[in-house]
Order: structure tokens, then C-alpha cells, then sequence
């Protein structure tokens, strides 16, 4: 079979997949994603741990064609988590330097953000992170706040943990303040404090890899999600593989 026929049916099948999981029933609203993997893929391929980081960034880009044409609208990834600044400072360095350059380069080439109108948001605690990684991430979440169809909330220095005291504090300082009557403080107060604020709740938890936790991503906006935990590792990915999660949403609804 030449290449041009195995191209044109590839797409055929990628077509037929999106159009079946489109209309197969209700779509997750918020779907969130723990992109686990990277470190094992590099391994197994035997490749440093920042090729395999490289692979499952660009993994990232590819996946998010996917979702947007089978119209899910918000997406959470956990790209870095609190806890990560406890590996090597070789490999927190590395990685770093490539969320930094991933950053820019969703800046630079904005085909794709701009096509979807995909508002980007990165959340976590960015003190923590170098001055170049946060005003590169800054200056993408500015150049996209004008966006309204789709959000990519991009999870940096994050933790749920970090967020719901995060949240309590900001509940506090509004009672302290007078700006909020302690008598109003409920569940409601608490998730107008998330960073997330804003996004539906997750409707659609994946994880790869094979682990079966949560790690801390997303522990409030997750309390009613669907758990999908899948063994690819993620730079593996296919769209079979987001097809068979999706299908086994909506066969829940």
C-alpha cells in the first residue's frame, strides 16, 4: 500500500473516530488529565529523562487537536506538580527550561490557540518557579485572555492541596476584611477561591501509566468525576486509546 493511500485512510479513520465520539453521546465539559509516563517512555526507549519530557510535551499539542475537534472546551493538564521540585535539580532544571520554551513557542505560533479561540491559564503557585518561566507563562495567558470557546488550564507548581488552603486563606482575608459575612462562608465560598475558578467542575478524570491515584491534582473540582486510569504511557497515546475513555463516559450518562 503506497504512503499516500496509508495517509489518506489514516485520516479517513481519524475522521470517522471524532465524528463517532461527537455524536455518541454528551462530551465532558472539564476534562482533566494526569500525564503520567514520561520518565518510564525514556527509559524504555533509552533516551534521557528530557527527551522523554520533550515527547510527552509534544504529545500535549497533538492530543489537544483531538479533544477540540470532539468539542470538549476545557481541559486541565497536570504538567508540574509542587511535589516534582523534589527531583534532581538536573532534572527540575531541564524541565524548566522546556516549559519556558514551550511557553514562547505557543506565543510565537499561535495557529492553533487562535483557530479554537483557546484561552490558556496557568495555574499553581508561580512564585516558586524561575522569573523567565513565569513571565513566559504570564505573557501567554495575557496574549490569550480575550479567547472565550475553549480553556487550557495548564497545572504549573500545582498541588490541590496548595490550592484549597490557598483558597481558605483568600475566604479568611474577605471575612477579616468585611468584604464577606462569616455567617456566608460555605462550599460555594470556597470554590469561587479556586484558581479554577470560572471552569464547570471535571466531568472526566484520565491518567496513563497505569497508576490508580489522584496525586493531588484537582481534588475539590474532581469530587463527582468519572476516573478513567489507563496503562499507555503517555508520550504512547493514541486517539484510540482518548476514544475508548470517551466512549466509556458517555456509555455512563
Amino acid at each position: 500500500m503506497s504512503s499516500a493511500v496509508t495517509g489518506w485512510l489514516a485520516g479517513w479513520l481519524r475522521t470517522a473516530v471524532l465524528y463517532v465520539l461527537r455524536s455518541g453521546g454528551p462530551v465532558p465539559r472539564h476534562l482533566g488529565i494526569i500525564m503520567d509516563g514520561n520518565r518510564r517512555y525514556a527509559a524504555r526507549a533509552r533516551i534521557g529523562k528530557q527527551e522523554g519530557h520533550q515527547a510527552g510535551f509534544d504529545k500535549l499539542h497533538e492530543t489537544l487537536f483531538w479533544l477540540l475537534d470532539v468539542g470538549i472546551r476545557n481541559v486541565s493538564v497536570y504538567a508540574f506538580s509542587i511535589d516534582n521540585f523534589k527531583r534532581t535539580k538536573e532534572e527540575v532544571d531541564a524541565l524548566m527550561d522546556l516549559a519556558q520554551e514551550k511557553f514562547e513557542a505557543l506565543l510565537s505560533d499561535m495557529e492553533l490557540i487562535h483557530r479554537y479561540q483557546v484561552k490558556v491559564l496557568v495555574t499553581g503557585d508561580l512564585a516558586r518557579v524561575p522569573t523567565k518561566v513565569r513571565e513566559a507563562a504570564n505573557a501567554l495567558v495575557r496574549a490569550t485572555e480575550g479567547h472565550s470557546k475553549c480553556v487550557l488550564n495548564i497545572c504549573f507548581a500545582y498541588t490541590g492541596s496548595y490550592d484549597f488552603a490557598r483558597a481558605v486563606d483568600e475566604v479568611s482575608a474577605r471575612v477579616e476584611s468585611g468584604r464577606l459575612d462569616a455567617l456566608d462562608v460555605n462550599a460555594e465560598a470556597v470554590e469561587r477561591s479556586l484558581l479554577t475558578e470560572g471552569l464547570p467542575p471535571v466531568d472526566l478524570l484520565l491518567r496513563t501509566s497505569g497508576e490508580k491515584r489522584l496525586s493531588d491534582f484537582l481534588l475539590w473540582q474532581c469530587g463527582g468525576a468519572h476516573l478513567a486510569f489507563i496503562d499507555t504511557l503517555w508520550p504512547d497515546l493514541s486517539l484510540w486509546d482518548l476514544a475508548r475513555v470517551i466512549l466509556e463516559y458517555q456509555d455512563l450518562r
